[in-house]
């Protein structure tokens, strides 16, 4: 077993988080997802990365939560230590699982990109892991499935309200309930995939997309991220308003000048992020 279950790298710009116990298909554990919220914290922060791309090593993105035991300790929260026969506390279990969603709300509120490079199986908790990106680059290897139904579990916190803003709410249930695997053509009818892609393209292709756009203007990216999340529950002149003041910051942003002057001057312009 890998002994460092999340990988991280940074270069240019770009920060790679690679889901890293390939012997299990990047199936998710606790120390897994605190090195996830761990990253994607720095990466909210860090003015360094413009962009993030999260990845699985070996041939599958992530088979979903580890239940084989090696993971297990984590749900056995009980009322006390001095008490070993007390029932597991429930509260507890969803309080955890509330943390552990805290990766979702991160990634959907970074105001960078987020890339999601998928090949393999994309199952349970790495399906919400992948929903939760604002792109999805995929292999034509790859094969989604809700996998919650095999599991005996109704899916991760927040997972709903990912998958039924994406493929909508029929597709939603079929997704969930039937528990089929999708694979690549059908996921980029429903949205599921952005791109698809030749398997040994993949990491070049997302490479090349993650440096594009960490050389981008990220105030605009973050601009755009919260407007799109904004119209999901905002009225009509409520969004206008949220819209002029995130475009009038991003035009005044360096890059914004910069835009205009490179239009200008008839050149490319040169974003520094700020």
């Amino acid at each position: 077993m890998s002994e460092t279950p999340l990988l991280h790298t940074l270069d240019k710009g770009v920060l790679t988080l690679t889901l890293n116990r390939p012997d299990r298909l990047n199936a998710m554990t606790s120390q897994m997802i605190d090195g996830l919220r761990e990253q994607l914290e720095r990466a909210n922060l860090d003015a360094a990365i413009r962009a993030v791309v999260i990845t699985g090593a070996g041939r599958g993105f992530c088979a979903g939560h580890d239940l084989s035991g090696v993971d297990a300790a984590a749900w056995e929260l009980r009322a006390s230590d001095d008490a070993p026969d007390a029932p597991i506390r429930l509260d507890m279990l969803a309080a955890k699982l509330i943390r552990d969603a805290e990766i979702f709300a991160l990634i959907r509120g970074m105001g960078k990109p987020v890339i999601a490079s998928l090949r393999g199986p994309v199952v349970g908790s790495g399906l919400i892991l992948a929903a939760a990106c604002d792109l999805r680059i995929v292999s034509n290897t790859v094969m989604f499935r809700g996998g919650f139904v095999s599991a005996g579990r109704c899916g991760d916190p927040g997972g709903s309200y990912l998958i039924t803003k994406i493929v909508g709410p029929a597709a939603a249930r079929a997704l969930y309930l039937l528990d089929e695997k999708i694979d690549a053509q059908t996921a980029l009818t429903m949205n599921l995939a952005t791109r698809v892609v030749d398997d040994a393209e993949l990491d070049a292709h997302v490479a090349d997309l993650a440096a594009k756009m960490a050389a981008g203007p990220t105030m605009a990216f973050a601009g755009i991220k919260r407007n799109l999340i904004t119209a999901e529950t905002a009225s009509y002149t409520d969004l206008i308003a949220n819209e002029a003041v995130t475009n009038v910051a991003a035009s005044m942003s360096h890059d914004g000048k910069e835009a205009a002057a490179a239009f200008m001057e008839r050149r490319a312009p040169v974003f520094l992020g700020r």
